[in-house]
C-alpha cells in the first residue's frame, strides 16, 4: 500500500524534508535505498517495508471462530518512491524514525535557473 507523505522544500537551507507515516512499522521491517531508475534515468529514494497486523496472535483464533478482530489500519507491504537530484548520495541523506514518522532530510544542491514551461501539442 502507499504511504501518506508530506514533503517540504526549504530554499534557505536548500533541503527537501519528507515525513512519511509508518505507524507500527519497526526499523527492522523497513529499508531505504537510493538508485537511478534505468528507463527514466531519474535518481530515486525507495522506502519499502512491511506493516504487521495488530493482534496477529489472534489470527488463528479468529479463523476458528474463538475471537473477533475489527481492523481499520492497513497492513502488509508498503512502498514509496521520492525523486531526488541526480547528485544525491546515500551518505548525505539523513533518516530517523520518530513516533511512527520517518523523517528524511535530503540536500538539493545548488538551485538551477527556472525554465518556462513548454507546450506539447496533442495530435
Amino acid at each position: 500500500y502507499g504511504i501518506c507523505t508530506d514533503i517540504g522544500y526549504n530554499g534557505a537551507t536548500n533541503t527537501m524534508t519528507a515525513m512519511l507515516e509508518l505507524p507500527g512499522v519497526k526499523i527492522e521491517d523497513l529499508s531505504i535505498t537510493l538508485a537511478t531508475e534505468p528507463y527514466t534515468k531519474l535518481r530515486q529514494i525507495t522506502i519499502a517495508g512491511r506493516a504487521r497486523p495488530a493482534f496477529g496472535e489472534l489470527e488463528h483464533e479468529e479463523r476458528e471462530g474463538r475471537a473477533r478482530i475489527t481492523r481499520e489500519r492497513k497492513f502488509g507491504n508498503l512502498m514509496k518512491r521520492l525523486t531526488v537530484p541526480p547528485e544525491t548520495q546515500a551518505r548525505d541523506v539523513l533518516a530517523e524514525l520518530q513516533d511512527g514518522i520517518l523523517i528524511l532530510s535530503i540536500p538539493l544542491g545548488p538551485p538551477i535557473a527556472v525554465e518556462e514551461p513548454q507546450v506539447i501539442t496533442i495530435r
